[in-house]
């Protein structure tokens, strides 16, 4: 009798094994483990403006970007194309380098930081078409001598294809930005990179390129090129770069 009842009872836990019945003594299955990722950190960056927001084929220019929550490693995108030259001024302000050889189309520019946040305008950069089919108009940044504002012999060469350039393309129209090493003080900086920019102008206009397609501004020392105290960094901070408006 004893042997019957053990027997009876492997053969209802082997049915409910096979067969999968809720009968006395069966365990109810467990649910499977399921694994949840956890959410991505809400961003800290924010892009809220650029200076400029286009520029043509061959012409490579500085962009400013405006925003907050820049930090020192940031990286800059276009598309899914890396940018050089990055140089984060501070959390509110960065610059990249948009290069000459970018091909023509609208843009994404990316700012992502190393732990993951991401900032993105979309379609935010343009790269235009030259006016010509076969015109090549690069515009050279020019240098200048400690505390000089005249022209060298190199930055006169510079400009007259600079100028050759623009006359061959009326429609363009350009912003001839100063800027000085950081010795000195501040507002005399400012003063000195308004006169390097007014000189460069002056002769533009000498050689043919009309007023009205030239605007000057001074950033002093605010933005170097090269955030280095050296001789070789000063000689590349003092300059008058060309913007495209």
């Amino acid at each position: 009798m004893t042997l019957f009842r053990r027997s009876r009872i492997v053969f209802l836990m082997a049915s409910c094994g096979v067969l999968g019945l809720c009968l006395v003594g069966c365990p109810k299955p467990k649910p499977p483990l399921v694994s949840v990722a956890p959410e991505s950190p809400e961003s800290t960056v924010v892009i809220s403006g650029f200076s400029p927001s286009e520029t043509t084929f061959g012409v490579g220019v500085t962009v400013h970007v405006q925003g907050s929550g820049f930090a020192p490693d940031s990286r800059v995108f276009l598309g899914e194309l890396e940018m050089g030259g990055v140089d984060v001024i501070d959390d509110l302000e960065l610059s990249f380098r948009a290069a000459e050889d970018l091909q023509v189309g609208r843009y994404d520019v990316s700012v992502r930081l190393a732990d993951g946040s991401l900032a993105r305008g979309s379609s935010a950069f343009t790269v235009q078409q030259a006016p010509g089919a076969d015109a090549d108009c690069t515009l050279q940044t020019v240098r200048f001598d400690f505390n000089e504002a005249s022209l060298t012999a190199p930055s006169r060469e510079t400009l007259a294809a600079n100028a050759e350039c623009l006359v061959a393309q009326a429609g363009l129209e350009v912003q001839l930005v100063g800027h000085a090493d950081e010795r000195g003080s501040t507002l005399y900086n400012l003063s000195l990179g308004q006169r390097r920019a007014d000189s460069v102008r002056q002769f533009m206009i000498n050689l043919g390129v009309e007023t009205s397609r030239m605007t000057t501004l001074s950033y002093g020392e605010e933005r170097p090129e090269l955030r280095e105290s050296s001789e070789e960094a000063w000689a590349v901070n003092r300059r008058v770069e060309f913007v495209l408006r």
